[in-house]
């Protein structure tokens, strides 16, 4: 229930809230039928007395990743309690409002004193989990918005997870859209940071409109920290509508892309379903890109100071084609596309285009002083792709990800919510894969994996590999990026990376053989030594004495690969001599009936294929009454060994200023001897 109320398919692409307070979990169990409530349920896996009370609901939530790696973790339950708990953090006359583990343990137990803080650890994790979860979804299943770890306080930095989902309620999170949207109608760049956005609530007195829940929060010196970077996180996705998540629709990312000196967009629609085709009002279509989660958009302006700074938004049936208004664009190499695209946040270590407003050129300018690397001075270089009055820095790159984040932490704008990918736990990330079938994490050898630390220890431990420290890899664990794993030179074998207390393990090597799985073999059977005439499948019993394979020792080599060359189809006249004497004249084949229903009335001069097996010489068109030729294989001209050699002089003569190539003034010479 959990699972598909706040992670189900209807949040792709949005920001998701967790939040569960008594009110909520009451609908919830009602909506589904369920009669028994919720931290009850919850109550009777626990095993109190122990030093390990969660240690059942751990172990099932193992069972069930070994059966759907993907599926949402199955300590929902427990985390929704957990929140539950921190709703009902308020002054009354028997706790204060911080006391949490009180409350939580009275919640589960009845006992404010059966579970306290030394018990809660392992659900601070859980917490890390889900998040790593989510990111790993690549938003299929809801944006993240709990804080990273290094954004909680100190005195909270276990139970700040729980507190950041308790902290907006469903009429906070229905208000946000007004909010931002009367930031926005003030001329504001946008996105703005989270501690802006909550000065702005205090200045303009909207707590009125807030849940006393929030209020008190905003007062709170240690809840404000995370409180910021909540609503940060909403304002990030903010979509530029009245409804920051419309039930049950799907949202398709708009982004820049970068290709062939313009700028043009592309969307990305994280689902499940995909369809090849979409159509959204004002004429807008989306084409599928192959098999990616990549659309070409067509009938959009293209993007323009304008359009960037105003945001877009295109409904179409039960899914929103979207980009959040911004002042800041950056774009990074996409691995997907193979170009430059828009992107969430910046990337330690990797280049960067970054474009800006004039209302924001003073805070990046700030930003790229305080980190950059490269890309800190502004291109002068006037190119016509860039926005009108926006300025550009390229590459930008930002080698130290701990001075990158402390930098946006300083600076305010719309740079601020440019904060990369948050990282939650240990893990290894690239390198040449072998067999995944054998090991999943198995690698060639000299292709090791990167290790990716996590937020809220980076920079502050040791990189232990096979258990000891590589003085090579200090600089890139004290910069908090990726550390790679080649530059090691690790033997083959199975090798171990441990850090702040997490211990991760892969194996590499030279080459991996790989026997093929045969469910079903073909063969011939033999009877009283003698084959069958035909093939036939091999059962158990006839497998052994069957034959089976092939002999390839007398075969001869194929012909070479077809070559395949694209014709004109508004060409006067298309001509292919080839080398050995003879002419072919290609026609255009009829236009397929599907044209009609996806191209426009009038197309443009589109091509059609032409195939060439094993033959050579030179394909010639004519268009305007004038010839141009491309060479196929051309070799040397011999046009007296086939064909209609008085033909193939006469088209070669009348096309001899086709080509400059040396191939093509062979033929021409060819030609002239056969015309004399």
């Amino acid at each position: 229930m959990l699972a598909e109320e706040f992670f189900g398919r209807q949040h792709v692409g949005h920001p998701t809230l967790f939040y569960v307070d008594d009110d909520v979990e009451q609908e919830l169990r009602h909506g589904y039928g369920i009669k028994e409530p919720l931290a009850q349920c919850v109550g009777r896996f626990l095993r109190l007395g122990t030093a390990e009370p969660y240690s059942a609901l751990e172990g099932y939530r193992w069972r069930k990743r070994q059966q759907d790696k993907e599926g949402v973790p199955a300590f929902l339950p427990l985390l929704a309690c957990s929140v539950m708990a921190a709703s009902r953090m308020v002054n009354d006359r028997n706790h204060r409002a911080t006391a949490y583990h009180a409350r939580f343990s009275e919640l589960l137990t009845g006992d404010e004193k059966q579970l306290g803080s030394q018990h809660y650890e392992p659900i601070s994790r859980m917490w890390q989990v889900l998040a790593s979860w989510q990111f790993s979804q690549r938003g299929a299943r809801g944006l993240c918005t709990i804080p990273a770890p290094a954004d909680l306080p100190s005195n909270r930095s276990m139970i700040g997870f729980a507190q950041s989902q308790a902290l907006l309620s469903g009429a906070d999170r229905s208000f946000m859209p007004k909010f931002f949207r009367s930031l926005r109608e003030h001329g504001t760049s946008w996105p703005l940071p989270g501690e802006t956005l909550l000065a702005q609530i205090e200045i303009r007195g909207m707590e009125q409109h807030l849940s006393k829940g929030f209020r008190n929060a905003l007062q709170e010196e240690d809840s404000r920290p995370f409180l910021a970077k909540l609503i940060g996180n909403y304002a990030a996705s903010w979509d530029g509508s009245d409804e920051l998540v419309p039930t049950g629709v799907t949202r398709a990312e708009l982004l820049v892309r970068l290709e062939a000196g313009r700028l043009s967009w592309v969307a990305r629609l994280r689902s499940a379903e995909q369809k090849k085709r979409i159509e959204l009002e004002h004429d807008v279509v989306l084409e599928q890109l192959g098999d990616t989660a990549y659309y070409e958009v067509m009938g959009l302006p293209a993007p323009s100071a304008d359009t960037l700074t105003s945001g877009i938004r295109r409904d179409g049936d039960n899914l929103v084609l979207s980009r959040p208004s911004s002042s800041v664009l950056v774009l990074a190499r996409d691995d997907v596309l193979g170009i430059w695209a828009g992107t969430d946040g910046f990337r330690p270590g990797e280049a960067h285009v970054v474009l800006a407003a004039p209302t924001a050129q003073r805070d990046v300018q700030r930003l790229l002083d305080k980190a950059a690397t490269t890309g800190r001075n502004a291109d002068t270089s006037k190119l016509a792709w860039v926005p009108q009055g926006w300025s550009m820095h390229k590459p930008v790159t930002f080698d130290n990800a701990v001075t990158l984040r402390r930098a946006l932490q300083e600076v305010q704008g719309a740079v601020g919510l440019l904060q990369p990918p948050a990282q939650f736990k240990l893990r290894l990330e690239g390198g040449l894969k072998l067999a995944p079938s054998l090991d999943s994490h198995l690698y060639l050898r000299g292709g090791e994996p990167q290790v990716v630390l996590p937020d809220d220890t980076e920079g502050t431990g040791a990189l232990l590999v096979d258990g000891k420290e590589r003085p090579e890899l200090r600089k890139a664990v004290a910069a908090g990026c990726s550390v790679p794993l080649a530059v090691l030179r690790l033997e083959p074998g199975r090798h171990t990376v441990s850090y702040a207390g997490v211990e991760i393990d892969f194996a590499t090597t030279d080459q991996a053989v790989v026997e093929p799985k045969m469910t079903k073999v073909c063969g011939f059977t033999v009877v009283d030594g003698k084959a069958s005439e035909s093939p036939s499948l091999l059962v158990e019993q006839t497998l052994p004495t069957g034959i089976t394979g092939a002999d390839c020792t007398g075969a001869t080599a194929q012909d070479a690969a077809p070559v395949m060359e694209l014709c004109r189809r508004d060409a006067d006249e298309v001509l292919f001599a080839a080398a050995d004497g003879r002419l072919w004249t290609f026609e255009a084949p009829e236009q397929p009936g599907w044209w009609a229903e996806r191209l426009p009335d009038t197309p443009a001069p589109l091509r059609f294929e032409a195939d060439f097996h094993g033959i050579g010489g030179w394909l010639l068109e004519r268009r305007s009454g004038r010839w141009k030729g491309r060479p196929v294989n051309p070799g040397t001209p011999k046009p007296k060994s086939a064909g209609n050699p008085r033909a193939w002089a006469r088209a070669v003569l009348n096309a001899q200023q086709a080509s400059v190539e040396p191939s093509w003034a062979a033929y021409v010479q060819a030609a002239k001897e056969l015309d004399r």
